[in-house]
């Protein structure tokens, strides 16, 4: 269907749906919906059925009976002819669309072959509050982004965060805006996940609860992630009295007194949330209210492209058959800890992990085999890390290790753990146990003068010299193999 009026586009297949379902439940041949437009002239915005073509002219508010509907605010039951004057046979109804504010803005209308059911201008009227419901906040929106645009400032934001692809930074940008524009002393940015109906805050601004980053909730167990679940708005006028619900997390006491909380929809699922609070219970008002639409508005298309573009970046990143990070990945990781040592001082040590005898794995029980030889020691390397150190897949069966902050003694405990753990690996193959062990040369950078190049160098030789005495083992580089 067609929306020829501006500022329903954004409710134009929300406002088909409502004009087809009400003229199933009413038995009507054709339903539309007539709005008043700039000119002061009722026009056709949509009709059901689609095909339906839409009248260009419009009918006057004054001296024609679909005006006296929107101008006096009562429903009409007569004949096509007494509204149309020789618009052919059948019944109209029509009843007026009004704001919940009092204004209004058209009418709905049913028309009949026969003669419509005697209680069909109630039932126009109860729909035609919803459809008033969301024209009023379609023009709220556009109004509420006219508003921001009067505004060069947040107008450019609104342009810099829809460019925006790091996840991390539009989201502590977006909380910063928002909470400026609503008058707001905190603002909290969520992610949802709408299939396992759990979520996790990625950014906060202002004065919000601490050790809200990162923490993860569940859907019904907050105002947060009821708003999410349900994809609906929740205006929080008094916290205070609402005692039921944590405002964002369970376990995490907020002391706010009043809240928005607005849904980011995409395709009509939440993907993320956007909420404000405030310190005393309805402390923000309409304004505020649909500023923040607006902004909700804005930026969740943005917020689905930077969680695309992460997925993208992270699939760029990232060994397809280990999970592991790539060489890429782990050129970087590499290359961040040999710089953190050097202006700190602190040591690091790195590891090339290879696996034994892979090829003749590879020749004997094929390369799906090798492929699941691959995996189990990833995974085994990766279960046996440290928080912060970092695996990743080197080349063929090589992985390389990168231990931030561990001197080699350290870091040839971690590596035996990895050795051990592989070398109890028990790889099933019809009926066959294939036995995987590894071998692994370990370097470290006690004195920040060594790249991290030369680290992996001398951890490469290491390697060769395991390989050399027999496989299986874990060797540091230097005087102290």
């Amino acid at each position: 269907m067609d929306a020829p009026l501006p500022g329903l586009e954004t409710v134009a297949e929300e406002l088909a749906a409502w004009l087809e379902a009400m003229r199933l439940a009413l038995g009507a041949e054709r339903t539309s919906l007539w709005i008043v437009d700039p000119d002061g002239r009722l026009r056709v915005a949509l009709r059901s059925p689609s095909d339906a073509s839409l009248d260009p002219e419009g009918v006057p508010l004054e001296g024609h009976a679909l005006g006296w509907v929107v101008s006096e605010g009562v429903s009409l039951r007569a004949s096509r002819k007494e509204i149309f004057h020789g618009g052919g046979g059948g019944w109209v109804v029509a009843a007026p669309l009004s704001e919940p504010r009092g204004d209004r803005v058209g009418c709905a209308m049913a028309e009949f072959d026969g003669v419509p059911r005697p209680d069909a201008p109630q039932a126009l009227e109860l729909a035609a509050a919803i459809a008033g419901r969301l024209i009023n906040d379609a023009r709220a929106a556009e109004a509420a982004l006219e508003d921001l645009r009067r505004s060069e400032a947040l107008y450019d934001t609104v342009l810099d965060l829809d460019r925006e692809l790091d996840l991390r930074e539009l989201s502590a940008a977006v909380c910063q805006r928002a909470r400026r524009v609503t008058g707001a002393r905190g603002a909290v940015a969520a992610l949802w996940n709408h299939d396992e109906r759990t979520g996790r805050i990625v950014a906060s601004d202002g004065e919000v609860p601490k050790g809200l980053s990162a923490m993860t909730f569940r859907g019904d167990a907050s105002y947060l992630s009821l708003a999410l679940s349900n994809a609906t708005s929740l205006p929080l006028d008094d916290l205070a009295g609402r005692k039921r619900l944590p405002l964002y997390v369970e376990g995490v006491v907020s002391d706010a007194g009043s809240a928005i909380i607005l849904p980011l929809i995409v395709e009509a699922d939440s993907i993320g949330a956007l909420a404000v609070e405030y310190e005393r219970p309805r402390e923000f008002g309409e304004r505020d209210f649909e500023r923040l639409r607006a902004i909700a508005l804005s930026v969740a298309p943005a917020f689905r492209n930077a969680l695309e573009f992460g997925e993208v970046k992270a699939m760029s990143l990232s060994d397809a058959l280990t999970g592991l990070p790539n060489r890429r990945a782990t050129e970087r990781a590499l290359a961040s800890a040999a710089a953190i040592s050097e202006r700190t001082g602190t040591p690091f040590s790195v590891a090339v992990v290879d696996i034994d005898h892979f090829k003749k794995v590879n020749d004997r029980f094929g390369h799906d085999v090798g492929d699941m030889v691959l995996q189990s020691v990833a995974r085994s390397i990766r279960d046996e890390l440290r928080p912060g150190d970092h695996a990743g897949r080197w080349g063929g069966e090589e992985f390389l290790v990168v231990l931030p902050g561990a001197a080699v003694e350290d870091a040839a405990r971690v590596l035996e753990r990895v050795r051990r753990r592989v070398e109890a690996l028990d790889v099933e193959w019809r009926g066959k146990t294939v036995t995987v062990t590894v071998s692994a040369g370990l370097s470290g950078c006690p004195e920040p003068v060594r790249s991290g190049t030369a680290v992996v160098a001398s951890a490469d030789a290491a390697l060769y010299q395991a390989k050399r005495g027999g496989r299986n083992s874990v060797l540091i580089a230097g005087d102290r193999a």
